[in-house]
């Protein structure tokens, strides 16, 4: 297991968590790589006495900048898509982008809109919780919704090509008190979603940044507004399409370098290792730290 390489770290220090890896079967770890008596102070570094992981401005731009982002490349494509492609967009088009969406668009858009804040906040929650198991669930509860949601929505488009929301076939089918009763649902889920959307992404970046938590609720809808506005159910699509491509870039970026970077520990030994490296090490030190 090495030796107490940390200044702040005594051999007896070493010795004892030495003892306690060797009874948990630790081996791929090197205990005594880690200050376990100092706790890194990183949320301390931004802010004193403030445990978020970036300064107060820093959450301001990265909101008005994202918003930014998206309503000028989603906007700029709409524009290029009216100036060469000839899309005419009237109020028809507005709210149904054409009913030309292809299904690699569709996928896409499915993919972005169930990643909501409880997607990502509420699965790392339970595996905190529950350990592996917690995000599995959740996810296979969401997996069954999203599934029969996408059958449901291939015999809609067959066999109601032209309409325009799910209200309207309960209308036909059902008549008006199933219709009014749907459509009172319909409108209480939208703002309920909409809700948790605004409020689990304000409340992320005020505990990262410490900004308004008033302030994000305000703006992280102008962009979205913004390029609806330019360009309708179309230009949502669109974003969505970004959307996924970021998530996706973001998701290998974390776990490559969570997982497959050992940030090289073993070239100073004098200094603390804080990477992870491997499933396995990350198995371990959390074994070392729950004993």
């Amino acid at each position: 297991m090495g030796g107490p390489f940390l200044a702040n770290t005594t051999a007896a220090d070493c010795q004892t968590w030495c003892d306690l890896a060797t009874s948990l079967g630790i081996t791929d770890f090197d205990v005594c790589s880690v200050d376990w008596n100092n706790p890194v102070p990183w949320a301390q570094e931004a802010r004193p006495g403030w445990g978020a992981v970036m300064p107060e401005y820093a959450g301001y731009l990265i909101v008005i900048l994202f918003g930014v982002f998206f309503s000028l490349v989603t906007s700029v494509m709409v524009w290029f898509e009216k100036t060469f492609g000839g899309l005419v967009i009237s109020s028809e088009h507005f709210n149904t982008a054409g009913r030309n969406v292809k299904t690699g668009l569709t996928a896409s858009v499915i993919v972005s809109q169930w990643t909501w804040a409880a997607t990502l906040l509420q699965s790392s929650n339970v595996a905190y919780l529950y350990g592996l198991s917690g995000p599995f669930w959740y996810a296979a509860g969401a997996s069954i919704q999203v599934l029969l949601f996408g059958i449901l929505a291939i015999e809609v488009k067959k066999k109601a090509p032209n309409m325009h929301t799910f209200l309207e076939m309960i209308d036909v089918r059902w008549g008006k008190p199933a219709h009014m009763t749907f459509l009172f649902f319909g409108f209480a889920t939208n703002l309920i979603v909409t809700g948790m959307l605004l409020l689990g992404g304000a409340a992320v970046v005020y505990q990262t940044s410490s900004m308004a938590t008033e302030a994000a609720l305000f703006l992280i809808p102008v962009g979205v507004i913004i390029y609806t506005m330019f360009g309708g159910l179309k230009a949502t699509f669109l974003a969505s399409y970004i959307h996924t491509a970021i998530i996706f870039v973001g998701l290998v970026i974390f776990v490559t370098y969570v997982y497959a970077v050992d940030g090289n520990c073993a070239a100073d030994m004098s200094k603390q290792c804080n990477s992870i490296g491997s499933a396995s090490i990350l198995w371990e030190r959390l074994t070392f730290v729950v004993r």
